[in-house]
């Protein structure tokens, strides 16, 4: 993505986490425009700091997944309902994302990540998301897959559509919501 992208999703992210942390004193509403507030002039105040920009080397490219989630939590706290994921998708998620990544890092020797720069897999991979959107409810996860095969058709950033719709902070915030959901 772009630096302003980049930028934009560093700002709902630190948006997310300041209403996470303010819910415990604040309204919802008080708390995400304290969010809000906090991720713009973050961002923005220090958009040439080593902070900021240490924070874009470390968790760049975020693709639109990760700012996709963190704008549904913080919609449903805001009382948007959204449909959220069973214990049985997060464990099929977390099994399946922990397969890619010992691929990508090389501990299964199958190159799983190269299917995110041909464009017939990404299609058939498009394809697919949408189509369990439409089986499931969950509308969003259409909604990244497709932006995010424009952003890679845009080569707005990587020349891998994986960039775009997965991140490895995913691992643990499904980790944690698989966990939160047997309570």
């Amino acid at each position: 993505m772009t630096r302003v992208g980049s930028s934009l999703a560093l700002a709902v992210l630190v948006a997310w986490g300041v209403q996470s942390l303010a819910m415990v004193a604040l309204a919802p509403l008080a708390a995400t425009l304290l969010g809000a507030a906090a991720g713009a002039a973050a961002v923005a105040a220090l958009t040439r700091s080593m902070v900021v920009g240490g924070a874009l080397a470390l968790l760049a490219p975020f693709g639109v997944m990760l700012p996709a989630l963190a704008l549904g939590a913080m919609a449903a706290r805001l009382g948007v309902d959204l449909p959220g994921f069973s214990a049985v998708e997060l464990a099929v998620f977390l099994a399946g994302y922990t397969v890619f990544l010992l691929c990508a890092f090389g501990v299964i020797q199958v190159d799983l990540y190269r299917l995110g720069y041909a464009p017939g897999p990404v299609a058939g991979m498009v394809l697919g998301m949408c189509a369990y959107a439409g089986l499931t409810g969950h509308w969003g996860l259409a909604v990244v897959a497709v932006l995010g095969q424009v952003f890679w058709v845009m080569k707005w950033g990587s020349s891998n559509w994986f960039d775009y719709v997965l991140h490895l902070l995913l691992w643990p915030i499904a980790a944690v919501a698989l966990v939160a959901s047997a309570f």
